[in-house]
């Protein structure tokens, strides 16, 4: 390989910082978001302004700790807003919008937990583009290395056919980019241009201008390859097109860096340095540390290369005055520059002095980076140097493990140049026999990757001839197309000139109808009478059809009455269960806390009621099943416990009376309460089990039961006075019900219980 895996996994993590920068969405103005919140009434609408202030606060340029924690806060807003609207999709944008800020914050688990529960609100409510962007913000929580680097493929290759889906072609283009950006750090270079490729015909179909990135990175992978005829084309490519979009940003030090990178590779140093200049240019316009340190890097490698050993070693120094951030790997790359060039300036003392300092660097990246096999790519200055100075014996343990290392990469060039070290320091002890079967390995692994750089390049050209088959496909379709919709118009004209024929021929047939009606009405004179008398008829028809259509208004009002009182109730309730949360601000008191939240549950279980009422057909009955459901899922939601306990509703398909329903779902409420209140302590996983079952005709059995870890020891259910055991028994009582709480793993609440009416349909369904 020309250029070193090292160099190229930081070329690549710098390219992803370049493009996440200049990726970022537009966002409104901070300001103006915030006048149109206080104009805002409080609907969905007011939900969607909370959480993109919230966004605007998180990709504020240069945000500060104190803008995340805004930011979390208008999520919480927005949250709160969304869930007392049952706005799905405003709940699920809060979640992802969170795990964007904890993101930026640092806490990536809390990010990912965030992440996950976007997903799994999107998945559930069938929100294609939402969860492809909830992919993608799980994805960023991952790094740009190794498994977590696979990890992130993962999550992004998860997003892209969901962006195909709903036709989002911008985002489908540039999450193709990204991939070939990781796959190009992976190294799997093949991949990542077939993959570029794609997102370059995406880009060109829309007729997106900013092609800048894509060519540049597109010059990179072949540089890869060893191509650097096309690296410099498409590198010079993607300049050109960044001076027609007036491209000043910082993506041009990239451009300018590529550039300088492929012409170096070519052995054009002269060329090479002009770019890396012009790199440096721009990273100090824009007083980018990292920048200025990598592209100072590949300047000084370009004087050494170009036999200026005197120029680089005073632009090195200059360079490490000017950079001033502490990066280990900037040393390390610093520093095996100069001992290359004290080296080649036969300055052994001075050479002596970065050795040093190159080892005790190596030595302290090894401990940060521990199993970072890759560092390994900076031994042959330490083992040409410990050659060089007969210093031999030390030669070994360095040389021992840069052969280890590079079979467990199993890279072939590092192998190759392992064995060329061998040779040289056999060579220096006088083992001439085992010096020459290490050249003879080192030529013959040459020779091998010779053969698999041509065997990569062939594959290359047979990705960009089915790239250029296909594309000459869609012409050809485009063509056909453009036939077809010819044709057709002509087909259209046809048909125009058939219809208008037979309008004609329909008009002269009319009149000829009209003129025969117009005869046989002569003839039916005689029949007046009769007809006379059933128009009398039909009046007194007509007349009896009015009363039945103002009996069916009546109905209908009354019906549509009973919906607005129902809505009305419910809403009550809703501004009831508000008062309360309006309290939390003013409490401190945990029991007090937790009293309040109770009663917002028992408020929001008569809620659901009115609620299925005025949104169902059927304005007496509810239907247990769903009611049940609702009742255990809002329950999990309120305590947090979504990811720690796993609900099991069994119920048959029942509707019942309000007046049996209302107690039945507060009873559940109060039992589901205490178990996730009390069963689980330290958020420990487990299951709560609610069953609603048919015994006999017109009677039901309801069971809640948990996995917990039960009551205390001596506790007496019949003599505890607590709330919630106290409402249990009145209702059960209300209702006529035999209530049983029994403990065996867990806590058993039975209550047998019969009903008025027979029920409409039992038939037993699980979820």
């Amino acid at each position: 390989m020309r250029r070193s895996v090292f160099f190229f996994l930081f070329w690549g993590l710098w390219l992803l910082c370049e493009q996440g920068a200049h990726a970022q969405a537009k966002t409104h103005s901070i300001d103006s978001l915030k006048v149109l919140l206080q104009q805002s009434r409080p609907d969905t609408n007011r939900a969607n302004l909370l959480l993109e202030l919230a966004r605007s606060f998180i990709l504020k340029p240069g945000e500060q700790a104190s803008d995340l924690d805004t930011a979390l806060l208008l999520v919480r807003q927005g949250y709160s807003v969304s869930r007392y609207l049952q706005y799905e999709k405003g709940e699920g944008n809060a979640y992802l919008i969170g795990a964007q800020a904890y993101r930026e914050s640092g806490n990536t688990q809390q990010a990912r937990r965030f992440g996950q529960t976007a997903i799994h609100r999107f998945t559930k409510n069938r929100h294609v583009a939402e969860l492809a962007a909830a992919y993608m913000e799980l994805g960023n929580t991952y790094g740009s290395y190794d498994e977590e680097l696979k990890q992130r493929i993962t999550y992004y290759e998860r997003a892209l056919p969901l962006f195909q889906q709903v036709g989002n072609q911008e985002r489908e283009a540039t999450t193709l980019r990204e991939l070939a950006d990781f796959y190009h750090i992976l190294l799997n270079t093949t991949k990542a241009i077939e993959l570029l490729k794609k997102s370059l015909a995406i880009y060109k179909q829309i007729n997106y201008p900013n092609l800048q990135g894509v060519y540049d990175l597109l010059g990179v992978l072949y540089n890869t390859t060893g191509d650097f005829r096309m690296a410099t084309k498409y590198g010079l490519l993607a300049l050109k097109t960044a001076e027609q979009q007036n491209d000043t940003t910082l993506q041009l030090c990239t451009i300018y860096n590529r550039i300088g990178i492929n012409y170096d590779d070519a052995h054009d140093h002269k060329q090479a340095i002009q770019y890396f200049l012009r790199s440096l240019a721009v990273a100090r316009q824009y007083n980018d540390l990292p920048s200025i340190g990598l592209v100072g890097a590949n300047l000084g490698t370009s004087y050494f290369k170009s036999g200026q050993y005197d120029l680089a070693i005073a632009f090195l120094l200059k360079l490490k005055k000017e950079y001033t951030a502490p990066d280990l790997y900037f040393n390390i790359r610093v520093n095996s520059l100069f001992l290359k060039i004290y080296q080649s300036k036969n300055q052994y003392k001075q050479a002596q002095y970065h050795y040093n300092q190159l080892i005790d660097q190596v030595a302290q990246f090894k401990k940060a980076y521990p199993g970072y096999l890759s560092i390994i790519l900076v031994y042959p200055p330490l083992i040409d140097f410990l050659i060089n100075t007969h210093q031999l014996e030390q030669v070994k343990p360095l040389l021992k493990e840069h052969v280890e290392n590079a079979e467990q990469m199993e890279n072939k060039s590092i192998i190759a140049t392992s064995h060329l070290m061998q040779f040289r320091l056999d060579s220096a002890q006088g083992h001439y026999l085992t010096a020459i079967n290490h050249f003879k390995t080192y030529k013959s692994l040459q020779d091998s990757l010779y053969s698999e750089n041509k065997n990569k390049e062939i594959a290359r050209l047979n990705v960009e001839f089915q790239t250029e088959k296909r594309e000459q496909q869609l012409d050809l379709n485009r063509k056909n197309i453009q036939l077809l919709t010819s044709a057709n118009l002509a087909q259209k004209s046809r048909n125009e000139i058939e219809r208008n024929s037979m309008v004609g021929g329909a008009v002269l047939l009319t009149l000829l109808l009209g003129l025969t009606y117009n005869r046989y009405r002569l003839k039916q004179r005689t029949n007046q009478q009769l007809e006379t008398k059933q128009r009398l008829i039909d009046q007194k028809n007509q007349s009896l059809q009015e009363v039945l259509s103002d009996k069916e208004r009546l109905l209908e009002e009354r019906e549509w009455m009973l919906r607005e009182i129902h809505h009305r109730v419910k809403n009550n309730l809703q501004v009831i269960s508000s008062m309360l949360n309006s309290q939390f601000d003013f409490l401190n008191d945990p029991t007090a806390l937790a009293a309040i939240r109770e009663s917002q549950n028992r408020v929001q279980v008569m809620a659901l009621i009115h609620q299925k009422l005025y949104q169902s057909d059927n304005l007496a009955q509810i239907n247990m099943r769903e009611y049940i459901h609702e009742i255990v899922d809002y329950l999990i939601e309120s305590f947090d416990r979504f990811n720690t306990i796993h609900p099991q509703v069994m119920s048959v398909d029942v509707q019942f009376d309000v007046a049996l329903a209302t107690p039945l779902g507060l009873i559940i409420n109060e039992a589901v309460t205490n178990s996730l209140k009390y069963a689980f302590p330290q958020n420990r996983p487990g299951t709560v089990i609610v069953t609603l079952t048919s015994v006999e005709e017109q009677t039901y059995r309801l069971m809640i039961s948990d996995d917990g870890v039960g009551l205390p020891a001596g506790f007496d259910v019949t003599r505890s006075n607590s709330l919630g055991l106290t409402m249990i028994r009145g209702l059960s009582k209300q209702i006529k019900g035999q209530l049983e709480i029994t403990q065996e793993n867990g806590v058993e609440i039975s209550l047998l219980f019969s009903v008025a009416k027979k029920p409409v349909r039992t038939v037993l369904q699980t979820s």
